[in-house]
């Protein structure tokens, strides 16, 4: 990511002698599609389509980003070599920084996932994505940062990524952070100085075939330490399936919504909340009998502590989801 925003800030510098073109920069590993810089100082991308006149498509106006289809462009590059030809261009409309700085690398993401020559057909595909994507940066947040900052340790920690991600939750409506339609995991965090966790009834009681594990972390919040983004560049790092990072974004900024400005101002103490992962099966945690709960009674919550409870053994633990986590 510090790459392309590097490269995007050198792109500052340049200043085109010709009217209505554009400063470009070519991009690491790619050569047919280009990063620019608009005219207020703006990143923009420039994608070749080779059949982009057969193909019309309505141009997409966001609170944060644009994209134009077929417009010829004249792009100058730092030798003051002007290249003209048909481009899709992709804007974002934001001066922030983080922004910027997100909008570089996700983008960046999202061009490495197409080819050098796409057809215009395909890569709406992957521009609809980007859309929905930048569309939820106005929606309220599902969860808490320390919420979510603790999954992403789970994840970064684990020794199958790639098979967490797959498995992490789609919906706000799903009861479980990670589910592989089999056996699942719950992530808690807690502030607190006991391991003190508040617990659904009905979420103690998974299907009768299916393994429950509760991942519990203590979180501390610091004045410098480890974001959210710190540990999604490492879990990228890890990925066997780059095309798993831009699920990973989507996921993230889904869950961060309104917050993901917030986000970057908020660290935890990553080395104490790795030593203090403990994982156990939910059937070691006590819960609250259901024959004891009149049928007109719904959504029971109660906080138990997991001080003294044993935790999951690892010799016992074969389901895929679970393994990744030992």
């Amino acid at each position: 990511m510090n790459s392309i925003f590097k490269i995007f800030q050198a792109l500052k510098n340049e200043s085109p002698k010709v009217s209505d073109s554009f400063a470009i920069a070519a991009l690491p590993t790619i050569k047919n599609h280009k990063l620019g810089i608009s005219q207020t100082g703006q990143p923009l991308f420039f994608i070749k389509c080779f059949d982009n006149l057969n193909v019309k498509s309505l141009d997409t106006n966001l609170e944060f980003i644009s994209v134009q289809y077929t417009r010829k462009c004249q792009l100058i590059n730092n030798k003051e070599k002007i290249e003209e030809d048909i481009y899709t261009i992709i804007s974002l409309k934001s001066d922030a920084d983080y922004l910027q700085e997100y909008f570089l690398k996700i983008v960046f993401v999202l061009i490495k996932n197409i080819s050098e020559q796409p057809v215009l057909k395909d890569l709406k595909i992957e521009i609809e994505k980007l859309i929905n994507l930048f569309t939820k940066f106005s929606k309220p947040a599902l969860k808490t940062i320390q919420g979510l900052w603790a999954e992403l340790l789970i994840i970064e920690q684990s020794k199958n990524p790639d098979y967490l991600i797959q498995s992490w939750h789609n919906s706000t409506t799903d009861k479980y952070d990670f589910n592989d339609g089999s056996d699942k995991i719950e992530v808690k965090s807690t502030t607190r100085n006991r391991r003190i966790h508040s617990f659904s009834l009905e979420q103690l009681t998974p299907n009768s075939k299916s393994k429950l594990i509760i991942s519990s972390i203590f979180t501390i919040e610091t004045g410098i330490g480890t974001g959210v983004f710190d540990l999604v560049e490492v879990i990228e790092s890890k990925l066997k399936d780059k095309s798993l990072t831009f699920r990973l974004n989507e996921m993230v900024v889904a869950t961060l919504g309104k917050d993901f400005e917030k986000s970057f101002d908020i660290f935890f103490d990553y080395k104490f909340a790795v030593d203090s992962i403990q994982h156990y099966d939910s059937i070691d945690i006590p819960t609250i009998n259901k024959n004891n709960i009149p049928s007109n009674i719904m959504n029971v919550r109660f906080d138990c502590d997991l001080t003294d409870i044993k935790t999951a053994s690892k010799t016992k633990t074969k389901p895929k989801l679970h393994n990744s986590l030992f």
